[in-house]
């Protein structure tokens, strides 16, 4: 009978252990067989087969969360205690330098606050994005000297403080110690602290705790979980109650569209009345199906959430399962005698797909709730539990609980006991020998001596104090050092990103549900008791108790005795030998401090029970985590329904573990062919553990009653069909078929394809992939969607890992586990992964064929993927199944690119172009090869080659020739404001004093320099594009009439740096005043020489520019002369357009080329090229390559305008004739032009 008892003894042991590790647990004696066994003690998750009994089952979940939570943490402690000058690496993070700085006395309970260095890391930190020390972390902390040896200390992080926002150096962050019997109270304590890079502690630990409670009490579930019952009964409130309102089923009538809306009113009437009362156990009526939007498997999917004690629905991808869940609710809802009286939770792993499902429930009018602080949408937070609280309970309401008045009161009496204690320790003085006395640190005799009046004698003559022991520490008291862990200036970032893919367990809930004044804020508060000596002994020896000479003058009877060189080593014993003593009597008050904020606790889930019930709450939203973080308001909420959405994405033991005794009915809905639930630790997710074998995936493969959903409505069926080898069952719904719901791409022959290529990955510092090639080609895809119409939002890009390059502001890129549930226009998928074409292969997360099914599903009318595809089969067999079936779709499609070809078609003239390389697009402008022909609204040549954007939106960059006021030709270009220089157009003339009003007031100058900051003509205003037509003027040209669009000088002030007209290549130097109205002979000549004496060479640098003209009269200006061509063409002197000083003629506005850039961004700009001489050569000047570039860079004739889209950045393109017939290509380097065209 004893060993029976010691049997059991051993089997629910495990319901008695603590919800944050030991010491033990995480560092073991590894040549301790006792301990090995324990870490040893998983048990095998048998999921094929029914367990044997309850207990083994929640066991085995039980050791399998408890072995996620520490055996990472547990490896990286080995690691440290083997070699303690380690750095850190991709499991373990380090910080060293770490001290104690005080406690901060919350109602969450009391928090230690640290100090460190993350020298270890070898780089720097951003604390605002990086998921180190997140709050609910596991850490363990040691001695530096120990070194885990023989302490290791497990702790939480309770929060990571920043300072107005900012990263804090050196940084800090507060804890929850373990065990408050563990709590370290010496600040000059030299500790370190080591933390795992995998896992998410806080999910894991409130779900053991749920596992615990739930062993305890039986539920109507448990048949169906253990033992596997497929006796598919109906829920025990709808067998004593089966009358159902079924009224929000019926969504339209037939032929409404014919119909009035008096008689569409009416029409709805009539058929929803019967509805009103039906009985559910028998199925839904077959007559409702003309009037409802759901398909025959949603309504079967209805039936079996209504009715069923387990309703599990798989919903394929566009199948609508959260529709159907809502329906399903709405009528669970509606069918309730009285409102709230039955509370329904719906919980899902993230706070996103949370959000989600609570949003359409109050958008219905449902009354709804939010637990959990994490949720980012504004919407939401007005339905979370602190708003509920001030809208239900006034704040004289509260204070009138009497509970809550005296837990408060005990709260407030411990943190005096605690705060008095620390100052007894830690205040502004030198510590009372009677407290030393009272303390037995020191004799009865010692005090004595101290105090004896022939010990005066013995005192330094220089002290004034009037202390004891100030006068017999004398010279040798010093102000305690403050000790900071400054972190060395690291050049290198550490990346964010913890892994390439997204982990659903970082989504974090805190506990909000305590600190009433913290929730809105976000910022925790509370007493805060610092720790920290003002005052110490001088020990520049570094002596200790350890040593002889220290604990010879210990036993002195007379303390005046001892070597006034000891002194402060033995004051520094004193102060340690006193915290020492009471810390005992500091850690017991902490942990009456965490009874009392655990009571506080209790108190205030009883009121939010109060508030739910005064409000008439009928659904409770939160995520998986929060089914177990808040288990006892839930519990006693008394919940007969709980839905869990996306159940194939968690793990079976959080589903388990939110089992109340209450609970009559579970919903599971989701997709276990999509992502599976996520975990990193090693061997956990294979035989014979199978951690992440989800319960909705278990139950479903051991053919437990289900529904599945099997009419898709978001692809288009060519789309749909990249799905069957997965779906074989998947059917279209016919809204997919109509060619006006999904029209074809703009742009594109087909609606899917996939581009092969071989181009080789990359890895950065982080051991994340890239893949250089293959982003660029995904960049000027995106480019050239969007020059045919597509709008940015429309498009979406996918990868398997977060480093995507993407063109800012373009913004819509997603990890593929971040974009389950999600849909767009046209999908891009990135594949990344390729070791070019003969390996060795590789598929990574590729592999996965749960998240290759995500990847594949998200388009609605558009997909395309760029990948390699060779490498993809050859990788791995768990790749070449997953891709293996997608290749064969797009060969029977005939859109495989086994050439590495991209088919694009244009527009206007449907002419099909093949794309296989990035620099293919460079001569792409939305449109195919052929030249457009059309002309601008100003009435010059377009000049491009074919392209999609109207000309309406594009600006011309031709010289104006238009004639202005003063009779002189504009000398901008077409598309700038027309300006001339001239005195008669500006009212600027050179007798015009003036003049700086610094220079006026001293009266030290005469006259004053005419600024030299002018623009030049020709020079213009060539920056980026985005002018607005604004006219002002009304201009005739030799053309005809024209109204010239330009900007007022208003527009121009109001302009962002980027849009002033500052030509690139001239930026930094100085333009020249035009000489536009002859004067007398001498002062042209003047004009003339001072203007060559400056323009013979334009392009230098600004200290040599300003000295020239410091050479200059006071009052001076600068000329150029221009000259008139036949054609009526202005021919400036002086070289100013161009490096080489040549100035464009007519002849050299030819047909426009364009060659490859540097950059990936696509212009539509003409290309003036300069003509060679009758000999063939090429004009003086422009003979070298650079400064025909900079030449061409100088001498824009067209540029896009308004409206710029926000995607477009792109770098100039430019090509030069060398005189020859076959164009040759040059780059122009370092020259930026922003905004082509706007969308």
């Amino acid at each position: 009978m004893k060993a029976e008892d010691t049997t059991n003894d051993r089997e629910y042991k495990w319901r008695t252990y603590p919800d944050i590790p030991s010491s033990e647990d995480l560092n073991p004696d590894w040549e301790n067989p006792e301990h090995l066994e324990k870490i040893h003690s998983l048990l095998p998750n048998n999921w094929q087969e029914p367990f044997p009994d309850k207990n083994t089952y929640l066991e085995t979940h039980y050791r399998l969360q408890r072995e996620e939570a520490v055996s990472i943490l547990r490896f990286s402690v080995k690691k440290y205690r083997e070699d303690a000058t380690m750095v850190d690496d991709n499991e373990t993070c380090i910080y060293t330098k770490v001290y104690v700085q005080g406690y901060l006395l919350t109602r969450l309970g009391p928090m230690c606050r640290i100090r460190f260095s993350t020298e270890r890391a070898q780089k720097k930190i951003r604390w605002t994005q990086t998921r180190r020390l997140t709050p609910g972390s596991l850490v363990v902390v040691s001695t530096a000297k120990d070194g885990f040896r023989t302490i290791c200390i497990p702790a939480v992080i309770a929060d990571r403080p920043m300072r107005d926002g900012k990263d804090q150096l050196p940084p800090t962050v507060q804890i929850f110690w373990s065990d408050t019997a563990d709590a370290i109270l010496d600040p000059t304590i030299e500790l370190v602290m080591l933390e795992s890079r995998s896992g998410y502690f806080e999910a894991v630990r409130h779900c053991m705790v749920g596992l615990q409670h739930v062993a305890a009490t039986a539920t109507p579930l448990d048949k169906y979980l253990v033992n596997l019952d497929k006796s598919d009964r109906a829920a025990q409130y709808v067998q004593e109650d089966p009358f159902m309102n079924l009224r929000s089923l019926v969504h339209h009538i037939p032929g409404s569209s014919t119909l009035s809306q008096d008689a569409v009113r009416q029409g709805l009437s009539e058929v929803r009345e019967p509805l009103t009362k039906c009985q559910i156990l028998d199925g839904i009526n077959d007559r409702i199906s003309p009037y409802t939007n759901l398909d025959n498997s949603q309504l079967s999917a209805v039936h079996r959430i209504l009715t069923k004690e387990l309703s599990i629905i798989q919903g394929p991808p566009g199948t609508g399962k959260t529709f159907t869940s809502l329906q399903a609710l709405q009528i669970l809802l509606d069918s309730q005698k009285e409102r709230g009286r039955n509370v329904v939770v719906v919980a899902a792993q993230t706070n996103h797909a949370v959000d989600q499902i609570l949003i359409q429930l109050i958008n219905l009018g449902f009354n709804t709730v939010r637990l959990g602080g994490r949720t980012q949408n504004e919407d939401i937070k007005r339905y979370n539990m602190y708003n509920l609280r001030r809208r239900a309970m006034a704040p004289r309401t509260q204070k009138t609980d009497k509970d809550h008045k005296a837990f408060e009161a005990a709260l407030k009496k411990n943190i005096s006991r605690l705060t008095d204690i620390v100052e007894s320790m830690f205040s502004g003085e030198l510590m009372d020998p009677q407290v030393l006395r009272a303390e037995g640190i020191i004799t009865q005799q010692q005090l004595e001596s101290l105090q004896a009046e022939d010990g005066w004698s013995h005192a330094s003559s220089d002290v004034e104090s009037s202390d004891l022991l100030s006068q017999w520490l004398g010279d040798q008291r010093i102000e305690a050092v403050s000790i900071d862990a400054l972190d060395p200036d690291f050049d290198i970032l550490e990346s964010d990103d913890t892994g390439d893919c997204e982990e659903g367990d970082f989504d974090m809930e805190l506990d909000d549900c305590i600190a009433e004044e913290d929730e809105k804020s976000g910022h925790v508060h509370g007493k805060w008791v610092p720790i920290k000596h003002q005052w110490t002994g001088a020990n520049p020896r570094k002596y200790t108790e350890a040593d002889l000479v220290i604990r010879r003058e210990l036993k002195r009877d007379n303390l005046w005795d001892i070597g006034i060189p000891y002194r402060g080593a033995i004051y520094q014993f004193w102060q340690r030998e006193l915290l020492r003593r009471r810390c005992d009597g500091f850690r017991a008050e902490l942990a009456a401090n965490v009874r009392i904020c655990k009571n506080l606790k209790i108190n205030r889930w009883q009121r939010d029970l109060i508030c739910m019930k005064m409000t008439q709450i009928e659904i409770v939203g939160c995520t998986t985590t929060g089914l177990c973080k808040y288990r006892g308001l839930l519990s006693a909420l008394g919940p007969r329904t709980m839905l869990i959405e996306e159940a194939a994405e968690t793990k079976e033991a959080s589903i388990l573990s939110a089992l109340y005794p209450s609970l009559q009915q579970l919903i599971l809905v989701g997709d276990h062919q999509q992502l599976a639930p996520y975990s990193d630790t090693p061997l956990l997710d294979e035989a014979p553990y199978y951690i992440r074998v989800s319960m909705f995936e278990r139950l479903v493969k051991l053919d437990m009653p289900y529904t599945m959903l099997n009419m898709q409505r978001r692809m288009t069926p060519v789309l749909r069909e990249i799905l069957n080898p997965f779906y074989p069952a998947l059917q279209d719904h016919p809204v997919v078929c109509r060619p006006e719901a999904r029209p074809p791409v703009p742009g594109m022959s087909y609606q899917s394809f996939f581009f092969h290529h071989t181009w080789s990955e990359g890895v950065d510092e982080n051991l994340s992939k890239f893949n250089i090639l293959e982003a660029e080609m995904v960049v000027r895809f995106i480019d050239y969607l969007l020059m045919n119409g597509v709008k940015p939002e429309e498009i979406t890009l996918l990868s398997e890992f977060r480093k995507m390059p993407h063109r800012a502001p373009f913004r819509n890129v997603h990890t593929v586990d971040s974009y389950q549930g999600e849909e767009n226009d046209i999908v891009i998928l990135s594949l990344v992964r390729s070791n070019g074409p003969n390996g060795p292969h590789n598929a990574g997360f590729l592999r996965d064929g749960n998240r290759g099914v995500v990847s594949i599903s998200r388009a609605r009318r558009g997909f395309y993927i760029f990948g390699n595809m060779e490498n993809l089969l050859h990788a791995c067999e768990e790749s070449r199944s997953m891709w293996g079936k997608v290749q064969e779709v797009f060969y029977r499609q005939n859109r495989f690119g086994f050439d590495g070809k991209l088919p694009i078609t244009c527009q206007q003239h449907s002419n099909t172009s093949w794309i296989s390389h990035p620099d293919d697009w460079i001569n792409n402008h939305g449109g195919c090869t052929e030249p457009c022909r059309e002309k601008l609204e100003c009435g010059h040549d377009c000049g491009r080659y074919c392209h999609w954007v109207d000309h309406s939106r594009l600006i011309c960059q031709k010289p104006c020739e238009r004639k202005l006021t003063c009779n002189h030709l504009c000398q901008n270009l077409c598309g700038d404001e027309c300006k001339c220089s001239c005195a008669a157009f500006t009212g600027a003339y050179p007798n015009d004093e003036s003049w700086d009003d610094s220079l006026a007031v001293d009266g030290s100058h005469e006259y004053s320099s005419v600024s030299n900051s002018c623009d030049a003509p020709f020079i213009g205003s060539g920056g980026p594009i985005g002018r607005l037509r604004q006219g002002r003027l009304t201009l005739k040209d030799h053309r005809g009439p024209h109204r010239h669009a330009h900007r007022s000088v208003q527009a121009v002030k109001q302009a962002r740096p980027w849009e002033l007209p500052v030509r690139p290549n001239m930026v930094g130097h100085h333009g020249v005043q035009f000489y536009a109205q002859p004067q007398d002979e001498g002062r042209q000549q003047m004009y003339r020489q001072s203007a060559e004496a400056q323009s013979s060479n334009l392009i230098h640098d600004q200290a040599s520019s300003q000295s020239a003209l410091d050479t200059m009269q006071p009052i001076r200006e600068t000329f150029r002369q221009v000259t008139i061509s036949p054609h009526g063409m202005r021919n400036v002197q002086g070289g100013i357009v161009a490096d080489t000083g040549r100035t464009p003629s007519p002849q050299d506005i030819i047909k426009p080329r364009a060659v490859r850039p540097n950059s990936v961004r696509t212009v539509l700009t003409t290309i003036p090229q300069p003509q060679a001489d009758i000999n063939g050569r090429e004009p003086d000047g422009m003979r070298n390559r650079n400064d025909t570039a900079n030449w061409i860079g100088s001498a824009h004739q067209m540029r896009p305008i308004e409206n710029r889209p926000e995607w477009e950045a792109s770098s100039l393109v430019h090509e030069a004739h060398n005189g020859n017939t076959d164009p040759q290509p040059q780059q122009e380097e370092g020259k930026i032009e922003e905004n082509l065209i706007d969308l």
